[in-house]
């Protein structure tokens, strides 16, 4: 796999060049290097890097992240939107893995485990969507620039995704707006010129660099002369780079106010000096956007940059403070009741230990189902599903159905989703890794047993049944459960679907469920005795079973995500596991 290196820059500017001096200037930079599941970037943090110093010297605001999962990176561009005025210069700067799955392109976050080209819609940063959310800023002008190698960094690795080399043309969205891309299509983006060139940032970036220092440049001239330099350059060393530029802007503005060059060549040895930022003034930006983002990450991202720094005991204590909350809604949140000690006595007493017999702890507890103790081959032909290896389990019981929204307000109180209408016999959904684990914990609190989620062999085993059947039981997937054919775009009651040999309803489809093991890649090494996997990268969970949103192959008994504990998308809920 090829590295990219994909940058994104958005400005907007007022008309009137005789405010320039006033306008405020906001910048968006983020840089991502290390990716879990794709392939590593070498330049992409450097680049990041160089362009907040180089904005933040022309008077940028800059809200900066580095190395950003999914939910950072929605948080910075949330912070960046509220930050841009009408009136604003604004910038976003992006470098780092990018690809284009069925014409729309995608911004990487450093979390994505893509295994489909579904997967993006759901956990990648959508182009467009940025651009349209720059454009609600009423923005007079805006200039994206995206520089990429333009491979797609999931293709291989057992991975089937379908995606073009290449990032489509802007859409009728970038209206007002200049869009540059660092290379055309089928090109690669070069990062060295040579074994020996040791500039730490790409041949695209580091003309574009220059051409920000260069005083009395517009903007379009700057990008065209970016463009010429690059051709040449890339010529020079038998590599052919042109960036392509698909302008509908209006207006201008000059990163380096001043007197253009008399020749009005800009040529690629001419560097106009800019004084660097003081390493004080750099620390001092720094914790400025870390205040300003006001989450445990940004202060964590501070401390590892300046562990002697002059903000360490501060940084520190607002992580403590942060750390202290615990988030205990799910989205939208709920309102928890205080849970008393349990005076309900079990509607049945007996735990049931052979397959479809079924008991309650409580008249609004769910209702489980007695699973037999047994052994499996675990697995299936997917890269993450391999080995194939053999688990042997004692008895345990596991939820009928997934917790329904009903069970989840008896014990955690009021709950508003955008499902609400479906009552409540549907399953809870939005539910993070986190907010199923508070939710057993109050259940245990009720009903003096120890339920717990289910670990990912238990999960395989209840839903085999005994069985190697290609899904969750015997038949076709829309006897089975509900998926994006069938859904009708939501989640359906429990229970109305199939259940499988023993008696579960809903493991394939409704809902994703989560369980209580870490996420590995494949499995190697993991347990055979049914035990959850609780070493790995335990700040993701594996989630199992599909859901109403996705196409039936995600519906497979093998099929296994991984997704960060805090995840709260409207597909995932659970079910909860207990020992008999």
């Amino acid at each position: 796999m090829l590295r990219t290196l994909l940058a994104l820059v958005f400005f907007c500017v007022l008309h009137n060049a005789a405010a320039q001096q006033k306008e405020q200037r906001v910048a968006l930079v983020i840089g991502n290097n290390d990716y879990q599941y794709a392939k590593k970037l070498d330049n992409a943090v450097a680049d990041a890097q160089a362009f907040r110093r180089e904005l933040e010297a022309r008077g940028f605001q800059v809200v900066y992240r580095e190395n950003a999962n999914r939910r950072a990176m929605n948080g910075a561009m949330e912070e960046f939107i509220g930050k841009l005025g009408t009136d604003a210069i604004g910038l976003v700067y992006y470098s780092g893995h990018g690809v284009q799955i069925n014409g729309a392109n995608y911004l990487v976050p450093t979390d994505l485990s893509a295994k489909t080209p579904s997967d993006f819609a759901y956990d990648a940063i959508d182009l467009e969507k940025l651009v349209n959310r720059v454009s609600q800023a009423q923005a007079k002008f805006s200039l994206a620039v995206i520089d990429a190698c333009r491979d797609n960094p999931f293709q291989g690795n057992g991975r089937d995704i379908g995606g073009s080399r290449g990032l489509v043309a802007p859409s009728g969205n970038a209206s007002g707006m200049m869009v540059v891309y660092s290379a055309g299509a089928n090109q690669k983006a070069l990062d060295r010129l040579s074994d020996a060139d040791r500039n730490p940032n790409g041949l695209f970036t580091r003309e574009f660099l220059k051409a920000m220092r260069i005083p009395g440049l517009t903007v379009q001239e700057a990008v065209n002369q970016i463009k010429t330099s690059v051709i040449a350059q890339a010529k020079g060393v038998g590599h052919v780079q042109t960036p392509a530029i698909y302008d509908q802007s209006v207006g201008t503005f000059m990163f380096t106010p001043g007197q253009a060059p008399t020749d009005n060549i800009v040529r690629p040895n001419l560097v106009v000096v800019v004084p660097e930022m003081t390493a004080a003034q750099r620390e001092d930006a720094f914790w400025t956007d870390a205040k300003a983002a006001g989450n445990k990450e940004a202060f964590e991202g501070y401390l590892e940059s300046y562990p002697k720094g002059r903000y360490v005991s501060l940084a520190r204590a607002n992580i403590a403070r942060l750390s202290k909350d615990v988030q205990v809604v799910s989205a939208p949140p709920v309102v928890a009741p205080v849970i008393t000690p349990p005076v309900t006595k079990p509607v049945i007493t007996n735990p049931a230990r052979l397959p479809g017999g079924t008991f309650k702890d409580c008249d609004d507890c769910p209702e489980m189902v007695g699973i037999p103790a047994g052994s499996f081959e675990m697995g299936g032909q997917a890269a993450d599903e391999t080995p194939r290896h053999r688990v042997t389990l004692s008895a345990f019981s596991m939820g009928k159905t997934e917790v329904t929204r009903g069970q989840w307000r008896s014990i955690m109180g009021n709950i508003v989703t955008p499902y609400e209408a479906c009552g409540d016999t549907c399953p809870i959904e939005g539910v993070s890794w986190e907010n199923a684990k508070l939710f057993i914990s109050r259940l245990n609190l009720k009903t003096g047993k120890q339920y717990r989620l289910p670990s990912e062999a238990e999960w395989e085993y209840a839903c085999r049944a005994g069985g190697q059947d290609a899904y969750c039981g015997s038949g076709g997937t829309d006897d089975l459960g509900w998926h994006n054919g069938n859904s009708g775009g939501a989640p359906h009651p429990v229970a109305g679907k199939k259940a499988n040999a023993w008696g579960l309803h809903d493991m394939s489809g409704n809902v994703l469920e989560w369980t209580e093991d870490c996420g590995n890649v494949n499995y190697s090494g993991a347990p055979t005795d049914g035990r959850s996997w609780t070493t790995g990268e335990c700040s993701r969970r594996v989630a199992r079973g599909g859901s109403w949103s996705v196409i039936p192959w995600y519906l497979r008994a093998a099929g296994r995500n991984w997704l960060p504990t805090a995840f709260q998308g409207l597909n995932i809920g659970f079910r909860v596991a207990r020992d008999n």
